[in-house]
């Protein structure tokens, strides 16, 4: 991949996350989980509406256990300082320095950046709340210095990165002795996983297709008319999905793994889209989540979010 491929897919994944960024603000009366986890709010799109599904309680079910323990390592020193990059929207720095941090926040999309500003500053958690630096740069052109950080976090972050190892390489330096190091990455699926999905859509009720539509898909599907699922990545992603494997090994290689955890190998799009009363969407959604655990365990589909948490050693 040479230099001019870089930048244009930079510039993309800029434009990119400009227009996800707009679509979370795009409504006045709805708090996405990806900008403030806590004050989310609630909202079930109707049948072809151009938003997504904002339902916390949902998101908790799903990987809520593995994203708090997530924070809860990043968050490990007591005011410590703390490097976010690709902090989007926001919503991680903003529970880091709800838990007493200095966050350095990254992100390449302007749109992204000022979102997260203006959610700061409507955020009403202010005791014990550290403080969040925002700054719509590209991380990986920045010299993050030796020992500078305690902790250092990539939310679906670091396979964005142009060169993976590289930018793992400088991190490691910029880390302080008994620092900690987390990532949290969309692993690629194999053939399995995009037709249990598809199978639990198919079952349930969701907002994005009627029973009649989901005939005439499957009909398509079946004549090779068109694909089962047309997976979605950024510019960045694109280019280096393939630097996950490469992560883990340094995780593995460099640090002593306090954290590991792969989930959600189907269940999340057929959960979030699942509609109805919410105790039926509630409870149609552990039982998804439940075969997907049990499937995972056993070997025969493999989670689709990885979470590592790591340690530098003293």
């Amino acid at each position: 991949m040479n230099k001019k491929d870089v930048e244009i897919a930079k510039k993309g994944e800029a434009q990119f996350f400009n227009r996800v960024a707009n679509i979370r603000d795009s409504k006045d009366t709805v708090i996405c989980q990806e900008v403030d986890i806590r004050r989310a709010t609630k909202y079930i799109p109707k049948n072809g509406e151009k938003f997504h599904v904002t339902d916390p309680h949902m998101m908790d079910l799903l990987s809520g256990k593995s994203r708090d323990k997530y924070i809860e390592l990043v968050a490990h020193k007591k005011g410590g300082r703390v490097l976010d990059l690709g902090c989007g929207s926001g919503w991680l720095a903003l529970e880091l320095a709800r838990k007493g941090q200095v966050v350095d926040a990254f992100d390449l999309s302007s749109k992204a950046i000022l979102l997260a500003k203006k959610t700061l500053k409507d955020n009403p958690y202010k005791k014990g709340f550290g403080k969040i630096n925002y700054y719509n740069k590209d991380v990986s052109e920045i010299d993050l210095g030796v020992n500078k950080y305690d902790a250092i976090s990539g939310w679906s972050a670091f396979h964005h990165m142009p060169d993976a190892n590289k930018f793992l390489a400088k991190a490691y330096r910029a880390l302080k002795p008994g620092g900690v190091i987390a990532t949290m990455d969309d692993m690629e699926r194999g053939w399995a996983e995009p037709w249990l999905e598809y199978l639990f859509e198919f079952i349930l009720p969701v907002h994005t297709l009627t029973y009649k539509q989901k005939l005439i898909k499957l009909f398509n599907v079946m004549r090779g008319k068109e694909p089962l699922r047309q997976e979605i990545f950024s510019p960045m992603e694109e280019l280096k999905h393939s630097a996950v494997e490469d992560i883990e090994e340094v995780f593995y290689d460099k640090y002593e793994v306090l954290y590991f955890n792969q989930e959600n190998a189907f269940c999340g799009l057929p959960c979030m889209r699942v509609c109805g009363p919410d105790f039926f969407r509630y409870s149609a959604a552990r039982i998804v989540i439940g075969i997907d655990y049990f499937l995972c365990k056993l070997g025969l589909v493999k989670g689709f979010e990885r979470v590592i948490v790591a340690r530098k050693s003293k």
